[in-house]
């Protein structure tokens, strides 16, 4: 039991980690709108996509956030049952994946501005990065 409430919270923290590093605005470094040959209207459209689901996107993090946080709290003090251990470890699970399936949803929006070619030339972008 304790061996799968750790690999939960490994997992937790390397979502986190991911989304950290996909928060960063690509399609709006000029770098990469030269490379991916942008227009105005692909970018404009992007961001529209990014910011309309933003504040759902913000809330799954903070209820996540909480409840890892709460988790974290509880292993400290080393209270809780293994029943409620692993109720707790479930709802942050289903919390990381309520982010990570926002997440994905978004991305997908992104992506389905792109050209074929232009996603592929992204895939390689942040491949190096």
């Amino acid at each position: 039991m304790r061996a799968a409430i750790a690999c939960l919270i490994v997992l937790a923290l390397c979502g986190q980690a991911t989304l950290t590093a996909q928060r960063r605005a690509w399609w709006r470094d000029a770098d990469v709108q030269r490379r991916l040959s942008l227009t105005s209207s692909q970018v404009t459209e992007i961001d529209r996509r990014f910011r309309e689901t933003l504040e759902e996107r913000r809330k799954n993090r903070i209820d996540a956030d909480k409840a890892d946080a709460e988790l974290t709290d509880a292993l400290a003090r080393g209270d809780l049952s293994d029943v409620d251990a692993a109720a707790l470890a479930a709802r942050v699970a289903q919390l990381q994946a309520a982010r990570n399936i926002a997440r994905t949803r978004v991305l997908l929006k992104m992506y389905r501005v792109l050209t074929p070619g232009q996603r592929a030339q992204l895939d390689d972008i942040q491949a190096v990065r």
